[in-house]
């Protein structure tokens, strides 16, 4: 029941005591008879008139309480509603939130990625500006190449007057040594000449003692005769004492003309030698161009061919790999040397799956052979080597390369592609990190013959001829001087997959190890 109702009916009750109680006390009792039934009856009024008032309050009370009751039942309703769309809110706001931490995540990748890539511009700008500074280097380096050869040119201008004037003094030389070598083969023939008479002076003098030993018996019948031959005698003597001593001149001066012709020999071999290092000096100074070192390289390259066998779903299958390299001449041995991943034994981070059988052969014009087995050189896992034999060399009469006495003679080497035969003329320099390594500066190529790009394998050649290494990348390469061996892998007959597996492995772990730098 609502308090405005209660409110309502008792003040209805307080109006109803009010009207009944008379406050007007007189004694007249057919006045209070009469109104005490008015009294009764205003009392059964207000009854009446308060029960259909409680029957009006408990029938706006049950309308009310019906109309609470559904509106009860709506707002459960309501709630019950209000509960799933808070519930589908709460996931909603769940949702949201994970695509707010995926966003907040996404923009913390973005922004490392940002930060990255503002790193790699930095550094980016950080090469454009060491390029552009080495570039500068270089056209310096290149001016100062270029000075260097017009003063080499002079030089060789000075060396071939030099070499003239020295041809002109070896002329000369020569045509006194002639004249000495006649005068020489003169005085010979004079000794000859007085030996021959003194030998004829040593038979008269034989004659004369014999005679003299005939004449003492006749002593006193000949004693003039005597005399005169003793006379004789002493002349021949005396003759032969003076040829004796002309003889002794003629040999001292026949001794000192031989050592004159020594000595003129001697400086003669010396002006020779002279002469031949003053050439090689001025070869040297000359470097040689790209292709007269292809020229030379080119009749030198072997064939090396790879065949080794797996097993298939449908059998074995047999692969060949072949690939062309120059002997190379190192501790009085000849080696062929060549990039691992032409290659059924090429490293990899993966696992290995060794063939079934494996071989190598090595050919020339000629002649082939069967090399025992394959080295991987410690210079770089990246590379591996066969030797050969000094009998394949001579039949196959090979040039072999020399290695270089100095790796940065030149600004620039020759590298070869054997495989496909390209060639090109490009800038390198030292690493400093890795005194074994050169950069080579591929953007500066300068392709002499085809489209031509380092690649691994590749041959390095000096501007005089001789052997750098091989490229371990496409702008690394690596230098050679000695040849250091690493493991081994029997070839034919004796060749395993367990051992091509270790063996495979082991330059792959070496392979890792090598400076992110140089791969």
């Amino acid at each position: 029941m609502s308090k405005s109702l209660l409110v309502v009916i008792c003040d209805f009750l307080v109006l109803s005591i009010i009207s009944i109680v008379d406050f007007s006390q007189t004694p007249d009792s057919g006045k209070e008879e009469k109104k005490r039934e008015e009294v009764v009856v205003a009392q059964n009024f207000a009854d009446s008139q308060m029960v259909d008032l409680l029957k009006m309050s408990l029938d706006s009370e049950r309308e009310k309480r019906e109309a609470l009751k559904s509106d009860v039942e709506k707002l459960s309703q309501a709630a019950r509603e209000s509960l799933e769309q808070a519930d589908r809110q709460r996931k909603i706001i769940a949702a949201r939130e994970r695509q707010l931490e995926e966003m907040r995540l996404t923009k913390e990748s973005v922004e490392r990625e940002k930060i990255g890539i503002l790193q790699k511009s930095r550094e980016l700008e950080e090469r454009v500006s060491a390029s552009e500074s080495r570039n500068a280097a270089l056209q310096r380096e290149i001016l100062s190449a270029s000075q260097k050869l017009e003063k080499s040119a002079r030089e060789r201008i000075d060396l071939q007057k030099q070499l003239g004037d020295m041809r002109e003094t070896d002329a000369a030389a020569r045509m006194k040594l002639e004249s000495v070598q006649a005068e020489l083969k003169a005085n010979k023939e004079n000794l000859e000449r007085l030996r021959k008479e003194s030998e004829a002076l040593k038979l008269e003098n034989r004659a004369i003692e014999a005679e003299k030993s005939a004449l003492a018996t006749r002593l006193e019948v000949a004693s003039t005769k005597t005399r005169i031959y003793e006379e004789n005698l002493k002349r021949a003597q005396a003759l032969v004492d003076i040829e004796k001593t002309e003889k002794t001149k003629i040999l001292v001066h026949a001794d000192k003309l031989a050592a004159g012709v020594n000595e003129l020999a001697a400086s003669q071999k010396k002006m020779e030698s002279s002469q031949k290092e003053i050439t090689k000096e001025v070869k040297d100074l000359r470097p040689q161009t790209p292709s007269e070192i292809f020229s030379k390289i080119k009749p030198s390259l072997v064939s090396i061919t790879f065949s080794h066998t797996r097993r298939g779903i449908l059998g074995p299958s047999t692969t060949q790999t072949r690939l062309r390299s120059v002997p190379v001449k190192i501790g009085g041995k000849y080696w062929l040397a060549f990039a691992a991943d032409s290659t059924a034994l090429a490293p990899t981070p993966n696992q290995y799956f060794p063939p079934e059988k494996m071989s190598v052969s090595v050919s020339g014009n000629s002649y082939r052979f069967e090399p025992l087995a394959v080295y991987s050189l410690a210079n770089d896992p990246r590379l591996l080597a066969i030797q050969v034999p000094a009998e394949f060399i001579e039949k196959e009469k090979i040039s072999p390369l020399l290695p270089a006495d100095g790796f940065f003679r030149f600004p620039d080497c020759v590298v070869v592609n054997s495989k496909d035969l390209y060639y090109g003329q490009v800038p390198f320099r030292a690493d400093y990190k890795n005194p074994s390594y050169a950069r080579l500066d591929v953007g500066l190529l300068q392709s002499v013959f085809g489209t031509f790009s380092p690649a691994a394998g590749d041959i390095v050649i000096s501007r005089t001829g001789e052997f750098l290494g091989f490229m371990a990348e496409s702008d690394i390469a690596s230098l050679i001087s000695a040849l250091k061996l690493g493991p081994s892998l029997p070839m034919g007959d004796k060749y395993t997959p367990a051992g091509a597996n270790i063996f495979v492995g082991q330059i792959s772990q070496r392979l890792r190890a090598v400076p992110y730098s140089l791969k």
